[in-house]
Formats: structure tokens, sequence, C-alpha cells
């Protein structure tokens, strides 16, 4: 690993050498604040193209130019930039100073602390709507957590972001894979730059540059596959930039967490307009429990070129891969007779694994972007992604409680699994005026095809194949490794299970202004599904094939009471999921619609400069043509008449009430149940979904004086009851979070040390079905080196 870290930079640092030899020619000068002050940090771009540090004297140079007439422009965090033009002549030396219009009190926030959390607050996103739209031009509710709001938390997976998302109650699929509850709604696909993935482990953030999240249901633009009635996750990788610079960090902690971080970029100047960026992190980690580890490793290489004014290219990728024991998922059930985990004779601490029960997961990204202006209103997007995963070996336990102290041991084993999703996106986005109105219109097709070849063996179900776990003495109960579990598999020949599936889509968006401060936005999507089934190898059976045809519209309101400050909005958004055909007792098959849902919202959003953000909203989502279960004495029939609702109220503000400090804080209320159902969980609430979510995070860096740039940050994450199951028999307890961070922050490095659930709380998170056991009080500390 060492070595290819090495590589890397020197590759890079080779990139940066070679491209510094080719030019002719001098710009220099000195960056000054308005009381006469240097300006130590920034950058200046050269033609809009490469961009230089500032040095720590207030210098900048750029030498051996071949243009005659430059661009500069200065540009610092937190401030408008300032731009000049010059004429070089050949070999002739130009000296250009800056004076900025800020003073050098300003200056060391921006710098030292600078607008952390100014991407979280302006709510900036090019793919929530896929129009050029304000977060007041837009009528639906999103988040966004940035980078630095995430290297303040020292997070490191995608759901550790999740206690950012207003509502939101972090979780884990089956499989383990990051997830969360919406609106009373899980949520467990993520998109990869507004494109759909397939993965096979968790989501680095060392790659990762922001965490979107899009409230409600959004089948209108995103389609059925990946989409979920609650909202859905898109994560932005990191881009390539101008200049040259990076980091290398390293993280030590808990449990032998060890971590070690590369982030290089830069631009080569012999190939004008083409920018390299590479992100690596690799960890090892023990756990909390007896038995349990993890190793994880990122590869992500960015490219963009600028071929021209008109015409870019993008090509950025992933590649992850994770090896370790997989956490096992505990199960209860209505006929236990026990209400909480408190009721059950378990050690917190105790897994009933083995470490020789090791899997092995990769999951692999690739997108290709090209985007052309084709006039100044009409802008040309193509886009490809690859996503693949797979599961060489994955081993994952399911404890099924016979009774408080007795536990049945089931393995799930995917001993060979594959997946691949291709998606294919054009898009045609104007802005343009018809009359005296503006329209921003996006015009868009979507393919998306979907491959998954897996081999599964559920030891335990249908009949027992290794001794439950007796609590009351576990010395008794054998251990079960690797040997025993491949022994069995050796004799079983189940073949494996081939599902493919695809879908066509058109759709378009148009967010016309009727005024400068009212705005109407209409949506439509029409989605053909294609589903080729199901097949076994081994019994060559193909089971739900099937096709189906959707229609997704949506639809926006807003008023901006004061323009660009307060806005009042409303929604009408729809999401759908596609639903294959029953053989009924009778003999016939019924063919059945599309699963619906219906939104309705309405609130307020504010954006007072960089002081204060905040959006306010009460929503109801209705779900129709669910099936459910219908007992008769011929049997149980199928039939589509569900209906679940959803109601509540979010809050998210976000705020920098005076230099220095931040804070994110946010509320989600939910209250939800099966209206038309099986008798059993009528008027039941959903599996999984907290009634209250709050969290908050509020951190203070001193800007002036010897200690500048050290800072506090204290956050605090509760989450309310939920049930385990849908007949709301077993509960999962509340748990409050508290978590701290003391850091040091220079333009050149960063010491932070974090400390996590500091009051030691044992806690649970469930998908509503599979229920794990979180990490208790831990700590860690990190160390940066920036360039």
């Amino acid at each position: 690993m060492p070595t290819l870290l090495i590589t890397a930079a020197l590759l890079l640092l080779s990139l940066q050498t070679q491209a510094q030899q080719t030019q002719s020619g001098v710009i220099k000068g000195q960056v000054m604040t308005e009381d006469g002050k240097k300006v130590l940090y920034g950058t200046v771009n050269l033609n809009g193209k490469y961009s230089v540090k500032i040095d720590k004297d207030g210098w900048y140079m750029f030498d051996k130019l071949t243009s005659k007439n430059n661009t500069l422009t200065v540009n610092i965090m937190g401030l408008a930039p300032q731009t000049k033009t010059v004429t070089v002549e050949t070999g002739e030396e130009i000296l250009l100073d800056f004076n900025l219009t800020a003073n050098a009190e300003i200056l060391n926030e921006v710098f030292i602390v600078g607008n952390k959390y100014k991407i979280t607050s302006k709510k900036k996103s090019e793919y929530v709507s896929r129009l050029p739209i304000s977060n007041l031009e837009n009528s639906q509710v999103y988040s966004v957590v940035d980078k630095e709001l995430i290297k303040e938390q020292m997070a490191l997976t995608v759901e550790e972001s999740f206690r950012n998302v207003p509502g939101a109650a972090p979780a884990k699929t089956g499989a383990g894979m990051p997830s969360f509850f919406s609106r009373g709604f899980q949520t467990s696909e993520n998109f990869r730059n507004g494109m759909a993935t397939y993965l096979r482990t968790g989501v680095d953030l060392a790659s990762v540059e922001r965490v979107e999240t899009y409230k409600g249901p959004s089948s209108t633009l995103f389609g059925a596959q990946m989409t979920s009635f609650g909202g859905i996750v898109n994560y932005i990788t990191k881009k390539p930039y101008d200049h040259f610079g990076g980091e290398i960090g390293y993280t030590m902690g808990s449990w032998d967490l060890s971590r070690m971080t590369l982030d290089i970029n830069t631009p080569v100047k012999d190939a004008e307009g083409l920018l390299i960026r590479l992100n690596v992190a690799r960890q090892t980690e023990n756990t909390f429990q007896d038995q349990g580890n993890s190793a994880t490793l990122l590869i992500a290489p960015s490219i963009t070129y600028q071929v021209s004014d008109r015409l870019k290219f993008t090509l950025n990728a992933d590649f992850q891969s994770a090896q370790g024991i997989t956490p096992a998922g505990w199960i209860t059930s209505p006929t236990l007779g026990l209400t909480s985990f408190k009721d059950l004779n378990l050690d917190y601490r105790i897994s009933l694994n083995d470490n020789s029960l090791v899997s092995k997961q990769a999951s692999t990204n690739v997108l290709l972007d090209a985007e052309y202006k084709i006039s100044d209103q009409w802008t040309s997007q193509s886009r490809y992604a690859y996503s693949g995963g797979s599961y060489d070996d994955l081993y994952i336990f399911d404890f099924i409680w016979q009774n408080k102290s007795s536990v049945d041991r089931v393995l799930r084993a995917f001993t060979d699994e594959k997946t691949v999703r291709k998606n294919f996106q054009q898009n045609f986005t104007g802005d343009f005026k018809i009359g005296s109105l503006r329209n921003r219109l996006v015009v868009g097709f979507d393919y998306l095809s979907s491959y998954r070849s897996t081999r599964y063996d559920g030891l335990g179900y249908g009949g027992k194949v290794f001794e439950p776990a007796n609590l009351d003495n576990l010395g008794s109960t054998p251990v079960i490794r690797i040997e025993d579990v491949e022994s069995i598999l050796a004799k079983r020949n189940t073949g494996q299970n081939q599902t493919k599936e695809s879908t066509y889509s058109v759709y378009a968006s148009d967010v016309l202004n009727i005024t400068d401060q009212l705005l109407v936005m209409a949506s439509l999507r029409v989605d053909r599904y294609i589903g080729d089934g199901t097949t076994n190898t081994k019994s060559r059976t193909t089971v739900g094939d099937y096709n189906q045809t959707a229609l997704s519209p949506k639809f926006g309101l807003v008023y901006q009471i004061v323009e660009d400050k307060v806005a009042v909005f409303g929604n009408y958004m729809n999401g759908f999921k596609n639903i294959g055909s029953k053989l009924q007792p009778n003999g016939e098959v019924s063919v059945f619609k599309p699963q619906e849902a219906a939104q309705l919202e309405g609130g307020v959003k504010l954006d007072l400069s960089d002081k204060l953000n905040a959006t306010v909203s009460y929503y109801q989502i209705d779900v129709t043509n669910s099936l459910r279960n219908d007992v008769t004495t011929q049997g149980t029939y199928v039939i589509q008449d569900g209906t679940q609702k959803s109601k509540g109220l979010e809050i998210e503000i976000i705020g920098r009430p005076f230099s220095g400090f931040n804070y994110v804080a946010s509320y989600g209320y939910n209250d939800n149940e099966f209206t038309k159902a099986a008798e059993n969980v009528m008027g039941k609430r959903a599996a999984g979904t907290p009634k209250n979510v709050v969290n908050l995070w509020a951190s203070y860096t001193i800007v002036n004086g010897k200690a500048q740039g050290l800072g506090l940050g204290i956050g605090n994450s509760y989450v309310s009851d939920a049930f385990i199951d849908n007949t709301n028999t077993f509960t999962l307890d509340s748990y409050n979070l508290l978590d701290a961070t003391v850091f040091y922050n220079r333009p050149k490095y960063r010491i932070g040390i974090k400390a996590n659930n500091i009051l030691d709380k044992q806690y649970w998170v469930s998908d509503g079905y599979y229920a794990r056991p979180q990490k208790p009080s831990n700590f860690m500390i990190n160390f940066t080196y920036k360039f």
C-alpha cells in the first residue's frame, strides 16, 4: 500500500514539474488587504485555465508565458474574485499587484475558519432538479452535507453524514449497506453524481465532496428502481481544480483504528485544460465486540478536460474493496413475548461470530460525462455510468431469538455474487424566454439496465443446521467456523439466480418565472420497465418476468416574499414502484399496476446572507396500490387495494451568528400508519420509523490572537423509539448520542481529536427487520498535512 501511494504521488508530481518547463514571459505581484497587510493564502488564476498559490509573503508568479493577452483573477474563499487584464511581450516581466477590499481581520476568519457550512447552507446543487436553479427557486426540500462539515465531524462513512439530515434515522440493510429512514420510508440505494450505482460495499467519504438528500418521492427525475417514497441519497465525488495541491492524513483510534488518506491534484500545462485528481484511503479496524474486524481500500481517480469554451469532458471512478467479518443481524418475532432488547439475556459485546468467517466485497463506479454548450441558451449533457459489485464469499449470521436466553443461528452465505448497472442519460437544458416569461427547461432520456447473478444458501432456514446458542452457558455452545460452513456448502448445489431488468424513460421539467418572485414548476416522466425475470441455472426455470409502463408527474409553486431572501413553497410529487403479476389460488394470473405515492408539501425557506438559512415544511404522503393478502376458504389471494399514510414536520436551521461560530440544527417529526392492510398490521406504524429525530452540531474557532485556529465542536443526535416489526410488538429503544471534538486548524496542517458517544450509550439500529448493535464510547485522533 505505501508503494501505491508513493507511486501515485510521484506520478502527479512529475506531471506538475514537467508542466512548468514550457513557457516564456513573467507576471508576478503581491496581494494585499485594504489595510496594507499581506494576503498569505489563496490563489491567482491565469486565463481561467491554471492557478498558482499565493505564498507566505503574499507573492504570486507566472513565468514562461506564451500568451500575449492575459486575464488574472484572485480567488479568496468567502470573498468576491478580483480580475485584471495585462499584455505581456516575449521576454517581458510585468509587476501586477492586487489590493483586496477586505481587512486583515476578515481574512483571518476566511483563512482559518472560512464559511465552513456555506455549501451546506446555500444548498447549491445541479442534480436535485437537473436545472440551474437556487434553493429558494426550488419547490422541493433537500439537504446538503458539505466536505467541510464532514471534515470537522471527522466522519468516515456516508451513514455518519446522515446525522446532519433533518428527520433521518441511520440504518443498515440486511447485507449491511448504508441506509436511513426518512418520512416513514427506508432509503437504501445511493446515487453517485446523479447516476445509478449497484454497491456491494459502503461509501468511504475520502472521495466525497458532499452528500445530498432529496426529500419525498422523486421518481419524476430519478425513476423507480432506486428511489424510495421518503427520499433519495446522491453523493457527489471530488473533482479536479485548477492548481496544484492536496493533503495527506492519518487517523488512529479505538479498537486499533488505523486510517491513511491521500488527496493530490494537479493541472497539466502541456495539455491546457487537463486536470487530474487522485484520492486514496486505506483503513483497518477491529470491533468493540469479542470477534470482528474490517479492512477497506479506496482508489478514486478523476480527470477533467476543458477542450474549448464549449466542450468539457469528465471521467471519474472509484474502486472500493472491503474484507472482514460482517456484523450479524438480530431478529425477533411477535411470538417471542418480550418487548425490547432490555428484556433479553444478551451481553452487548458478545458477537456469536467467528473471525474465520471472512467476507470479501468490492464495488466499482465509473462515470464519463460530456458537456457541450450548444448556444448561450442551450446545453447538452451526455452521461454514461457503470456500477458493479461483488461478494466473493459473504457470510451473514441471522440470530433469531427463541426465548430470552436462546438464539437460533442461521447463516446466509453468498458464495458468488456479481451485480452490474449501466446507466445512460442525455439531457438538453435551456434557459430562454417566451415573451416576457423566463423558462428553465430540461428534456432528457434515461436508460438503466441491471443485472444480478448470485448463489445464495440459507443454512438453517427450512430446517436446523447449527445448534442454537445458549446465552446462559455460552461455553457449551459450539463455535461455527469457516471449515464447518464450507463442508455443508460442498454438499449443496443450489445453482445461481440471474436477474435482468431494464428501464427506458423520457422526462421533461420546466421552471417558469411568471414574475421575478413567482415561479411554477411542471414535470412529467414516462417510464417503461422491462423485467426479464430471474432464471435459476440449475432448474433452468424463469419466474417474475413482466413489463410495465408508468407516468410520474411533479408540480411546484414558489413565491419569494422577499426576493432571494424569504420564499413560501408548495409541491406535489409522485413516486412509483413496479409490481409484477401474481398467480392466484383459482389459477388466474393477476396483473397489477405500479404502487404509487403522492406527496403534498408546503413550507417556508429563508436565506439571510451567510448568517441564517432555514427550511420549515409540512408534508403528507399517501401510498396506494399496495399489495395485501386476503385469506378466503379457497386460499390466500393477493389483492391490490392496500394503502398507507405518512405525514410530518421537518425543520432545518443553519447559522453563523458571529465570527467563528457555526451550527446546524434540525428536527423531524413523522406519523405514519397502514390504513388498509392485513389485519395484524392495520393501523400500525411502519417498522424502523421513529416519530422524532433531533440533530445539532455547533462549533467555534478562535479567529485572532496566538490561539488562532483552535476550535471546539459538539454534537447531539436523538432518535426516538421505533418498532422492529410491522405488528409493533418489539421496540427499538430511543437513543441520545453526544459527540465532541477539539481541533487546531492552520493553512498548512490540521490536528483533530474526536470523542464519539461520550455517554457510552448501548443502542441498536434496524432496517425494520434486522437489528445491529452500534459502537459504544470511542475516540479518534487525526493529523492532516496540506500542500
